[in-house]
């Protein structure tokens, strides 16, 4: 369960030794201030985070009183945090619920009014769910349940998981409290995971986070799920040994630590001790008392735990030890007082009594015992009988039904709104009836100058037209040149091959112009055939097209090219038919597999392979020459002489070939693309679509 440990004694001049100079200082530092209700953290900071070096109580509060006296007008926040050290004091470690409602109130009175700032809504919150507390223990839940509502609608509007964490634990401990700890143990995991993100507070994090793991173990002991419980004792322990060491340079913080490890300890042990391992169980529970006793640590909870070993010794018929242990516990009780330790201790002294042979005191304790317990009962059968979902659920329709009576306020704003809207929107529509009227003329000027426009546009489209035309009777011309130019041309190296084979010459300057004339005339041939394949957009005649047919026969057309370069042709083809253009797609294949031939090395290797995937067939022509450079790639394909280069034995290239294959596998609907890489080769790839009879007839 949650504790909140008192300081061990600690000496008065500790106090002083720090809370002196500040003393001293504060009032100088106060004369710089005039703010009126402004809060002053840099003054009253250093006090609140050194307060867990005092030892609460009078002392303390007559000290931290003489602080306050010094400042002449502490801010709103600058009081609560004096009554909220008061508040803890009093309710938490004293139990006072007559002073603990003095500071709650107090702290209530200051923030009144002043709930629309962030900081102010969360400590309103809290202070009601501390007087919720307050109710709770006088029996009075419904109130405690409307107060700790009302808080967690003050705190969800800073989204403060501190606080949020707080209010899902007050509504555990209901549960808890009414033997309900099925429905007790959501809200305790609630309250362990809004605390994870509470991060600024962070020894208030490890004092709640530690118990919600050891409250959700104490239910499920109490729901009698051994392993749940044994799961949640340890991971209680493994949380406070993890996250413990910051807080032991502090001395109340550190007696916290162990007075937590000692709950926990006492609690598995018990559990240990109930199903029968009662060595273990024993040595928990003698050590739980041990970290218990200690000044500043958890005596109440030392109780229990001697009553449960008192329980254990009279079960194994250990009188010596057990009347030692009951003499402890009275000490203790006396040393704090505890109506539940009471009733233990009666309940315990009359067992013992009973198995050592005094009845009479044996009959007297029992019946003092079921007296105490009766009236203890009595107090609490009104707590037990609160359906706590119920009133939950009331208190969220009553909140339910304050939200839409703020929403028909809201609608009745908006209904005002939007007749002022309307009234705007009729000013608006007569200033733009107005703008109309003007706009007329302006609409007049605006079609006079679109006519012009017009007319301006059907010149323009008259010159493009002529333009095309003139464009088309450049191309047709060209082509009828180029055409024209092919027969003289053929002739010239048909003679020249002639005379070079059966000329009989024998002079080498006229062999080598006969040389030149021949190489010249395949130049010109090949730059004729470019520019009669320029223009390949306009219609194409297709028809089938057996692909592995047409790449035998331009592999034959470079094969004495080959050979004269001593490379070889590695082919691996199968019958595939497309629909297309066969003199045009026969260009392409010719020239892919020309330019590998022209770039690759002397014994060097072309390979021209086929494949099929689902309605086309792929092409591809591999070689190992020069490869393309990576400033060329981007410009391959187009009709431009800067990407000609020269072939590995100085062939000579018109840059054409590329673009215009290009453009020819673009008007079949196919793709072509390539691979380079400089200096290692090229792979130039062609898609074209399979014929199928169903669509190319």
């Amino acid at each position: 369960m949650h504790f909140f440990s008192v300081s061990c004694d600690q000496c008065f001049k500790n106090i002083l030794c720090w809370l002196v100079p500040l003393l001293l200082t504060l009032p100088l530092a106060c004369n710089h201030t005039g703010n009126g209700n402004a809060d002053h953290p840099a003054y009253f900071q250093p006090v609140f985070q050194r307060t867990d070096l005092l030892v609460p109580g009078p002392t303390a509060f007559r000290i931290l009183d003489s602080i306050y006296a010094k400042f002449p007008d502490p801010g709103p926040m600058d009081l609560v945090w004096k009554y909220r050290y008061k508040l803890d004091y009093y309710w938490m470690n004293q139990v006072d619920r007559y002073r603990g409602r003095i500071y709650i109130d107090s702290i209530l009175k200051v923030l009144s009014g002043k709930t629309n700032r962030p900081g102010y809504a969360a400590e309103y919150g809290r202070a009601l769910i501390f007087l919720g507390d307050i109710n709770r223990d006088e029996g009075k839940l419904d109130n405690a349940l409307s107060l700790y509502y009302e808080g967690r609608t003050f705190i969800e509007r800073t989204k403060d998981t501190c606080a949020l964490g707080e209010y899902s634990a007050k509504l555990a401990m209901v549960y808890y409290q009414q033997r309900k700890y099925d429905m007790a143990i959501p809200y305790f995991k609630n309250a362990f995971a809004e605390l994870g993100a509470c991060r600024e507070k962070t020894f208030y994090r490890f004092s709640y986070q530690q118990g919600e793991l050891d409250n959700i173990a104490l239910c499920f002991d109490r729901l009698d799920n051994k392993d749940s419980a044994l799961f949640y004792y340890d991971s209680a322990l493994n949380y406070i040994n993890l996250h413990k060491k910051p807080f032991l340079k502090v001395d109340s913080w550190a007696a916290f630590s162990m007075a937590a490890e000692g709950v926990v300890l006492g609690n598995k042990g018990d559990l240990l001790v109930r199903h029968g391992d009662t060595l273990a169980g024993e040595q928990l529970l003698r050590k739980s008392v041990t970290m218990n006793l200690v000044p500043g640590a958890e005596p109440k909870n030392a109780q229990i735990n001697m009553a449960h070993l008192i329980d254990l010794k009279l079960a194994q018929k250990d009188f010596p030890e057990a009347k030692e242990w009951l003499q402890k516990l009275r000490a203790s009780i006396e040393a704090v007082p505890d109506k539940g330790s009471e009733l233990s201790w009666m309940e315990l002294q009359s067992r013992y009594y009973e198995a050592t042979g005094n009845l009479t005191n044996a009959l007297v304790l029992l019946r003092n015992h079921r007296r105490m317990k009766d009236s203890l009962n009595i107090a609490r059968d009104p707590f037990h009988a609160v359906d706590v979902n119920t009133q939950v659920n009331y208190l969220s329709g009553e909140m339910e039904l304050d939200l839409l009576k703020k929403q028909n306020e809201i609608k009745n704003t908006y209904l005002s709104i939007m007749l002022l809207f309307t009234l705007m929107v009729v000013i608006i529509v007569v200033l733009i009836w107005q703008n109309w009227k003007r706009s007329r003329k302006q609409t007049a000027k605006l079609e006079s100058l679109n006519r012009l426009i017009s007319r301006q546009n059907e010149h323009l489209e008259k010159s493009l037209r002529a333009l095309e035309q003139s464009q088309q009777d450049n191309t047709r011309m060209l082509k009828v040149v180029a055409h024209d130019l092919r027969n003289p041309v053929g002739n010239m190296i048909s003679m020249a091959d002639f005379l070079r084979s059966y000329g009989n010459i024998t002079d080498p300057q006229n062999t080598e112009a006969l040389y030149l004339i021949h190489q010249s005339g395949h130049m010109a041939l090949e730059l004729i055939s470019n520019l009669l394949y320029m223009n390949v957009r306009g219609d194409i005649r297709k028809e089938q097209v057996e692909v592995d047919v047409a790449l035998r026969y331009c592999i034959g057309l470079v094969k004495t090219k080959a050979g004269e370069k001593q490379q070889q042709i590695v082919v691996n083809l199968f019958q595939a038919t497309v629909w297309a253009s066969r003199e045009k797609i026969w260009r392409v294949f010719s020239n892919l597999i020309t330019n590998a031939v022209k770039f690759s090395p002397v014994g060097g290797v072309v390979e021209v392979s086929m494949e099929e995937e689902d309605a086309v067939v792929r092409i591809t022509v591999r070689d190992n020459g020069i490869g393309i450079p990576d400033h060329l790639k981007g410009s391959i394909f187009n009709l431009s002489q800067d990407v000609k280069r020269r072939g590995t034995m100085g062939e000579e290239s018109f840059g054409f070939g590329l673009a215009i294959s290009k453009q020819i596998v673009d008007a079949h609907g196919g793709r072509i693309w390539f691979e380079s890489e400089e200096g290692k080769g090229t792979e130039f790839v062609v898609e074209l679509e399979k014929y199928d009879e169903t669509n190319h007839r």
